[in-house]
């Protein structure tokens, strides 16, 4: 049996509640669907939505879904960061630029990777919404 839009757009809300436990994104096995079933269900759910707050609340968790990026890329970048901190802390002030270079260039992949799906995520809700509208 499928379970019905408003299920899974509950369930993804309450996984959204944890961000604040991590850092730049969320792994994407914490998801309980794919991104495109919390996709249509946040659409099925937003043609029904009654108030502003609730269709801005919405179109909010649909663009967030650019915060959840695979595991393997999460756990690199957390840890070319971990290590950029220890490597500060161990020294006392800012580390030698060595590998530093190749952190860097890992965490602004990274990061341009979740700006970029969030723009198009952010131009399909918006397309999405002056139809319905």
């Amino acid at each position: 049996m499928q379970e019905k839009p408003q299920d899974i757009v509950s369930r993804y809300f309450s996984i959204l509640e944890e961000r604040e436990n991590y850092g730049m994104a969320m792994p994407l096995s914490k998801l309980p669907y794919t991104k495109t079933e919390v996709k249509e269900a946040i659409k099925s759910s937003l043609s029904s939505a009654v108030s502003a707050e609730e269709r801005d609340k919405l179109k909010k968790g649909y663009i967030t879904l650019s915060e959840f990026i695979p595991d393997e890329v999460l756990k690199k970048a957390d840890q070319y960061r971990k290590d950029a901190a220890d490597a500060e802390c161990e020294s006392g002030e800012e580390p030698e630029v060595g590998g530093e270079a190749d952190v860097m260039a890992e965490v602004v992949k990274v990061q341009k990777s979740i700006a970029d799906e969030g723009a198009e995520l952010t131009q399909e809700i918006t397309e999405f919404m002056e139809k319905i509208s």
